[in-house]
């Protein structure tokens, strides 16, 4: 091998014969590997590999590194990484794949994003795709797949997870949980939400430590709140704001000391004049969390009766006396 005066790398000899070595041209192109792009006439190109860009003639701006890689590369501003990876692409161009035999089907689209073992699109002219994870796949504009085995059939969808998948235009799936449809008439969008009623995970989780979960009551068509105890509360869609059953219940808090087992259902309490918080402090009360404080009742007749114990807990509910 030998170097110009200009700067530019020749192989010579044996070397040159094989087709291996170190090649720099004068339209700023760097090759490097046994038959390394020995065609291309692109400018501003970095080939690296054993027979990268081997039929490449046309194309420039482009990063291509892997053995065997980008064989037809035609078009510009591209990135290639891995071994057999995008070997039909030609047209194009903007394109990334990134990965082992990943981007083997592209071959005129453009602006496609494709990152993971055998991560691929569905047809030679998807553009504007995303496919993340091994053999994920978009198969229509605009597609987006993250996750091993993830497939984004339709045009602007959106799968997420591990083996979900969307069939048509706009669909969204997100660990076979969250989905989401578009009425092709009414162009209304419906959101799914499946959860496993018997785990408070459910579709929509709030962090540690709240843990409460969120979630449709397929049965009865209502949403439930579910929390961490596994108290839950429903909104139902035959509720009427103006029609209420008012029962008298107040919320309270058990005096220190108390007897919380002699708290049953129906004891009477009474208060001991102090307030407090629902987290048992007594000072800068505000007036929709002032709780009364209260204790069973151990004599008869006593004024300060407050209420009748209807719930037993430490933040016990009352029913009030009228």
């Amino acid at each position: 091998m030998s170097i110009s005066s200009s700067g530019n790398a020749n192989l010579t000899g044996e070397d040159q014969s094989k087709g291996g070595g170190i090649a720099t041209t004068q339209n700023q192109s760097l090759s490097v590997g046994y038959n390394a792009a020995p065609q291309s006439v692109g400018i501003m190109n970095s080939f690296l590999g054993y027979q990268v860009a081997l039929y490449s003639r046309t194309g420039s701006y482009n990063v291509v590194v892997g053995g065997e890689s980008a064989l037809r590369l035609a078009s510009s501003y591209n990135c290639v990484i891995g071994y057999s990876s995008a070997t039909s692409l030609v047209g194009g161009g903007a394109t990334t794949v990134v990965g082992a035999l990943a981007g083997a089907t592209i071959v005129s689209g453009r602006a496609n994003t494709l990152v993971g073992c055998a991560a691929d699109v569905g047809a030679g002219n998807v553009e504007d795709a995303v496919a993340i994870g091994s053999a994920s796949s978009v198969g229509a504009k605009g597609g987006v797949a993250i996750g091993a085995g993830a497939t984004a059939g339709g045009a602007l969808s959106l799968a997420i997870g591990a083996g979900a998948q969307t069939a048509s235009k706009g669909e969204i799936n997100v660990m076979n949980r969250v989905c989401g449809y578009r009425a092709a008439q009414s162009n209304k969008y419906t959101l799914e939400l499946n959860a496993d009623l018997t785990r408070l995970g459910g579709a929509l989780s709030f962090p540690i430590p709240s843990s409460w979960a969120v979630f449709g009551d397929v049965a009865s068509k209502d949403l439930v709140f579910l929390s961490e105890d596994g108290v839950s509360t429903r909104l139902t869609g035959s509720f009427r704001p103006g029609v209420l059953n008012f029962t008298g219940q107040h919320r309270c808090r058990v005096a220190e000391g108390e007897d919380l087992l002699a708290l049953r259902p129906g004891a009477v309490v009474v208060a001991t004049g102090a307030y407090c918080d629902l987290d048992g402090c007594e000072d800068l009360l505000d007036v929709d969390e002032a709780l009364p404080v209260v204790t069973l009742c151990r004599r008869a007749r006593d004024p300060r009766v407050f209420g009748v114990n209807f719930y037993r807990t430490i933040h016990c509910t009352f029913t009030n006396i009228a």
